[in-house]
């Protein structure tokens, strides 16, 4: 078997190097992105479960009041309408605000995809001015 030159393969080496820090480079970079998703997903899903624990609550205390006796006391049904009713708010606060959250989003997103258009317009006018370059050169 014949040795490779010392040179040759130090290039390789190099090369090999260079290849091993762009993979850990793209794996970190996937591990970060992973990561931001799992993060968006479980602030959106713990309002989810606060939201359902809210409507089980309120489901309960519903039935508590369909089940209370007709002469029972008045003034504390009053009270049970009202916390109920101060939790059915509560609830339409909380979805007000994760509304208000994913609109917010949107337009981001809206804004990031016209800054994208912008940005390919502006490639296309670079490469518009590459092929008038070309076509000069080709006729000299």
């Amino acid at each position: 078997m014949k040795n490779p030159p010392t040179l040759e393969f130090a290039g390789n080496m190099l090369a090999y190097k260079d290849n091993l820090k762009a993979l850990a480079d793209s794996i970190k970079d996937v591990e970060s992105q992973v990561d931001d998703n799992l993060q968006q997903a479980l602030i959106k899903s713990s309002s989810l479960i606060k939201l359902s624990k809210d409507i089980k609550e309120i489901e309960l205390m519903s039935q508590a009041l369909e089940d209370l006796p007709n002469d029972y006391n008045q003034l504390s049904k009053k009270k049970l309408l009202t916390s109920l009713r101060h939790m059915v708010f509560e609830s339409q606060c909380m979805l007000i605000k994760e509304v208000q959250k994913s609109l917010l989003k949107a337009a981001e997103a809206m804004t990031d995809a016209g800054n994208g258009i912008t940005l390919m317009s502006n490639f296309n006018t670079m490469i518009k001015t590459l092929d008038k370059m070309n076509e000069k050169v080709k006729d000299t």
